[in-house]
């Protein structure tokens, strides 16, 4: 990226907050069982209070995003099925109830108990309450353990504490193999970290071509910041031919998402077109202290 136009370094750089219960996560196409009757209370907990980033979800039902949970309903079911010792999916699942009500101590108490019983989203959701605490070393190994079970979000934070050194030293390319096996997950988020570092060349040796196809796989996710750095690279020629046509067309997908940088590049781009040569191109671009962080 030497000589380059700086491209967007998103808030993404922190640690997620999976918590699962602050997610908000689109309803996949399963009927909709929390109107069922008689349902048991760990049914009814699950119906309620299902995340999509939990892998041992119950599939009978189909995800509740944050915003939807029926606090109430849903409070009342998961205490009750807690009380009957469910298990850890539903102990998960009253923690996640409970933050979304704004019961934050109880609310890890019951993610500790959760993770202790092995259930990996648990584990992460309590890891990052943990790191906010200053737990960093139990924050690590909580992300280790729920890696290793296949978990999504925990190899995505694993990969930011790698790259930043949180709980660990830094280490450049164990950052870059877990968020590349998230992103072999379909996960946008880890696709654009590491297209970000191989953009960069700080931790990895800069590699602009890959750089490309990573931030290619996470606009393809629908990552607006990816779709930026795409058609800046698209516009400049940088790890690709230059191709102001899929430039314009990435920064009006981007634009189309509500992006003020794209919408700003395709209000000027006409009148820009014909009197900036391309060697002034990266006056267009806002310089990367001014980009979003």
């Amino acid at each position: 990226m030497k000589n380059e136009p700086s491209k967007r370094i998103s808030a993404l750089n922190a640690i997620l907050l999976t918590a699962v219960s602050l997610l908000s996560v689109a309803a996949i196409a399963i009927p909709d069982a929390r109107a069922a009757s008689s349902l048991l209370p760990s049914d009814q907990c699950d119906a309620e209070a299902g995340s999509e980033h939990d892998l041992q979800r119950n599939l009978a039902f189909r995800p509740v995003a944050t915003d939807d949970i029926r606090i109430g309903i849903a409070l009342s079911a998961c205490r009750e099925a807690y009380n009957q010792g469910s298990g850890p999916r539903q102990t998960f699942e009253l923690a996640r109830v409970l933050h979304a009500a704004g019961q934050r101590g109880q609310a890890m108490a019951m993610l500790e108990e959760a993770a202790e019983g092995n259930h990996a989203i648990a584990m992460v959701n309590y890891a990052v309450m943990l790191g906010e605490r200053g737990d960093h070393a139990a924050e690590f190994a909580l992300y280790q353990k729920a890696a290793a079970t296949g978990n999504i979000l925990a190899a995505f934070n694993l990969g930011v504490a790698y790259r930043d050194g949180t709980g660990t030293p830094a280490n450049g390319p164990l950052a870059a193999q877990w968020f590349e096996r998230a992103s072999v997950a379909r996960d946008n988020l880890g696709a654009f970290n590491l297209a970000v570092m191989l953009d960069e060349g700080k931790q990895l040796p800069e590699d602009n071509g890959k750089a490309a196809q990573f931030y290619r796989l996470a606009a393809e996710r629908g990552n607006v910041d990816a779709m930026i750095n795409l058609a800046i690279m698209l516009e400049t020629g940088e790890g690709m031919p230059a191709d102001a046509g899929a430039a314009r067309a990435m920064f009006t997908l981007a634009a189309g998402k509500g992006d003020a940088f794209a919408q700003a590049k395709i209000a000027q781009a006409p009148a820009a077109t014909a009197i900036v040569e391309p060697g002034e191109q990266a006056s267009l671009l806002l310089p990367k202290s001014e980009r979003a962080k």
